[in-house]
């Protein structure tokens, strides 16, 4: 057990996956969580930053003063995580053109904490996933690959990595066209999907999130007669800088999801 406060305890766990044990921190409230238990996945770039580290900590913040659980671990080629292809989105990329695909290893990772966290009986009242940035790819290609994410906030996403520095050199590969998060927009549509990103984010590109963004209101299905659960914020926020503002809102989004939720299964 690593910290307990009035709101909440962390508690260090491992799980089994197919690429070995895994570490990962489980953020629950004090007290009884209910009958219906809520969790978040949240993702930056380690466990220690998604909980800790200001701007990166408001998702695991504000669902925890709702009195909601909160699960992270490193991404691949991040904190513990770091292995023979490097560290960071240089590692990812090398894993990328090594064979290696960091994002399928991400997503076997987070089903099996996901698992481990239903048999605890957390999660069992909706699971929302939010990340920032190559976090937020994350987050959006596991609301993508598992229909058990009932939410998912993209702030300042990456959507295709061909448009990072990092990815310069072999961007005309087809393994890396193939990570585009386009590929995926058919099973994210329909579904609430928060995405903001500043107006000139030159880092990952702003032109990206809107495209995925028109995308996924173009798949939208015109038969049904609702509001669009997609929320997509361009905002005046300088480069890659996104605000705490629109961190916030991002949160609050998945919360009013939450919370939609547990209304409707009591």
């Amino acid at each position: 057990m690593l910290r307990a406060a009035n709101l909440f305890t962390i508690t260090e766990l491992t799980v089994p996956t197919p690429q070995g044990e895994l570490t990962y921190w489980l953020h629950q409230p004090n007290g009884d969580m209910g009958e219906s238990s809520i969790l978040l996945l949240t993702f930056s770039s380690t466990r220690q930053a998604s909980f800790y580290e200001d701007p990166y900590h408001i998702p695991a913040r504000l669902f925890a003063e709702a009195g909601y659980a909160v699960v992270s671990f490193d991404l691949p080629n991040h904190g513990a995580q770091i292995n023979g292809f490097g560290e960071g989105i240089v590692g990812m990329c090398a894993a990328v053109i090594g064979g290696a695909d960091p994002f399928i290893q991400f997503i076997g990772q987070a089903q099996a904490v996901i698992d481990a966290c239903l048999r605890q009986g957390v999660g069992t009242g909706g699971i929302f996933a939010c990340g920032v940035s190559r976090a937020g790819y994350c987050a959006l290609r596991l609301a993508a690959a598992d229909q058990r994410i009932d939410g998912v906030a993209g702030l300042a996403p990456v959507v295709d990595w061909r448009a990072l520095r990092e990815f310069a050199a072999v961007r005309a590969q087809p393994t890396v066209a193939a990570l585009d998060l386009n590929h995926w927009a058919a099973q994210l549509a329909n579904r609430p999907v928060f995405m903001s990103i500043g107006n000139h984010d030159d880092r990952v590109g702003s032109d990206h999130c809107v495209r995925l963004a028109l995308r996924l209101l173009a798949l939208e299905e015109p038969s049904v007669a609702r509001a669009s659960a997609l929320q997509l914020h361009v905002v005046e926020d300088a480069g890659h800088g996104l605000s705490n503002p629109w961190r916030t809102a991002g949160a609050e989004f998945l919360l009013r999801h939450a919370q939609l939720k547990q209304t409707s299964t009591r």
